[in-house]
């Protein structure tokens, strides 16, 4: 009776922290923020090239798997969101949405093989179900929560795969998931190549080992010559300039501060989460799950962190922040194990206070009336939309240029624009480029800025008020809208 009681027990916690993350999730969607630089990127080429296009190099430095943009342009087609900005906004956001929640259900599926105890598994669903992080990237136009779908699916592909009693069917069943996800995500084909290189260590069944290959393969050979080696050669140069300091050094000088960086970034807006602590039940999680006779999880997922080190060291790809959101279900896998050890109350105690921050971050998202990231670049269109005549000439910072042409997609203004890049090899600054402005009305739509302490924009600002007459000017976090007059 008392069993029945503790079953009943789990199964209402565990839905209860399954909802709560769902409705954390789905409150960020339905909040709808403005898209900030990135996701205005990544829009502007879904709605303006067509599938085809989506295929080749992508406007404003963009990089993105095929099939999620391809699906992402449909949806958008489907809905007819062309000619209605909150909508589109919302539909663009609904895959990353439903990766964002289906990944709490294969993290709970995968937990289940790496786990002996129900409550430990609890533990860990809680830890995903309410990170931040996740929650943040569940509703934002990029594939990341995508990766940490797919990259959970493969590594529970492997870890389900035993050439002893598999059936050929099944195996060709895993061959064609495994060749479809890197079309859905990049980082997925690290948690591949690992997991085939741990299965080929074993060498078991090598003619069933082919035969789950096979497939993959093909898939590989199409996903290079058709996307990867034409993406990378265009745009190999920018994106290493642009992450050139989320590389590994190749002699691991850097490796320490970006793993912190990392962390830090995994956990990020958590109140009263100790980064040390949880950094010391990982390492106690590798060290339990090594002492295992069967610890299939750790030579993937290790093999997996090798990969994006060698990857990162090549300057393939760089080794930072959302680019490896997938790790955050691995870590919290190492990080929940301490709980693993039967009758240990230490362990338990760990993880309730690495855990209660977590609900204390949940309760106070609940009671968030909205939910932005102080970007509003949506909002300075519909201001702009009705304050603007013909004549007046638009100014865009570089960071910018993004959201005002996506948004403008739907506004549609025709106004002169004057943009401002600055040629760094000619000595070139903003200030150079504003000097050079002719007398007229200008109106300087500055939505973004990237550098730090937001400099790009003050020296904006500043140029106006020492050379222009300003006329109004509305400011918001990092955001600016000014109208001004030159004389």
């Amino acid at each position: 009776m008392i069993k029945n009681y503790k079953i009943i027990i789990y199964y209402i916690l565990l839905c209860l922290v399954l909802t709560l993350g769902f409705i954390l999730r789905l409150k960020g969607l339905l909040s709808n923020p403005s898209f900030w630089h990135d996701e205005s990127a990544l829009a502007w080429n879904v709605l303006n090239k067509s599938y085809v296009e989506l295929f080749d190099k992508l406007r404003f430095l963009q990089i993105a798997p095929p099939f999620f943009l391809i699906i992402t342009k449909f949806l958008v087609f489907l809905t007819d969101s062309y000619n209605h900005v909150y909508r589109c906004d919302m539909v663009l956001r609904i895959l990353p949405f439903i990766f964002g929640n289906l990944s709490i259900i294969m993290f709970y599926i995968l937990c289940k093989k790496v786990y002996q105890s129900k409550w430990t598994n609890l533990a860990a669903v809680a830890f995903v179900a309410l990170n931040p992080t996740l929650i943040n990237y569940s509703f934002e136009f990029k594939p990341y929560s995508t990766d940490v779908f797919c990259c959970l699916l493969v590594i529970y592909i492997f870890m389900s795969i035993d050439f002893k009693i598999i059936e050929l069917k099944q195996i060709f069943k895993y061959g064609f998931i495994l060749s479809i996800l890197p079309w859905f995500s990049f980082a997925s084909t690290f948690a591949i190549l690992s997991g085939f290189m741990i299965l080929s260590f074993k060498k078991e069944n090598p003619a069933f080992f082919t035969s789950l290959l096979a497939l993959p393969v093909t898939s590989a050979f199409l996903y290079l010559n058709l996307f990867v080696v034409k993406i990378y050669t265009q745009n190999s140069a920018g994106m290493i300039g642009y992450w050139h300091n989320a590389f590994v050094n190749k002699d691991f000088s850097n490796i320490h501060p970006l793993i912190t960086d990392n962390f830090n970034y995994f956990f990020q807006n958590i109140p009263h989460f100790s980064i040390t602590i949880a950094g010391l039940c990982i390492f106690a999680g590798i060290i339990i799950f090594c002492k295992k006779s069967d610890f299939l999880f750790t030579q993937i997922s290790l093999m997996i962190f090798a990969t994006l080190i060698c990857a990162s060291m090549l300057k393939f790809y760089p080794f930072s922040t959302r680019m490896i959101l997938f790790l955050i279900p691995i870590l919290v896998i190492y990080m929940v194990k301490i709980t693993d050890i039967k009758n240990c109350f230490v362990s338990w105690l760990i993880v309730a206070i690495l855990l209660i921050p977590h609900f204390i971050f949940a309760v106070k998202c609940l009671h968030y009336q909205n939910i932005n990231r102080n970007d509003y670049a949506r909002n300075m269109m519909n201001i702009l939309s009705v304050n603007i005549y013909p004549q007046d000439i638009i100014i865009l910072n570089e960071t910018s240029n993004a959201d005002f042409l996506y948004y403008n997609t739907f506004f549609k203004l025709n106004n002169k624009i004057e943009y401002l890049k600055p040629d760094i090899k000619n000595k070139e600054n903003n200030t150079t480029l504003l000097n050079r402005l002719n007398k007229g009305k200008y109106i300087m739509f500055l939505s973004y800025d990237c550098t730090p302490h937001k400099s790009n924009i003050n020296e904006i600002r500043t140029w106006a008020y020492k050379n222009a007459k300003v006329i109004y000017e509305i400011k918001s976090t990092q955001s600016t809208l000014m109208w001004l007059i030159l004389q």
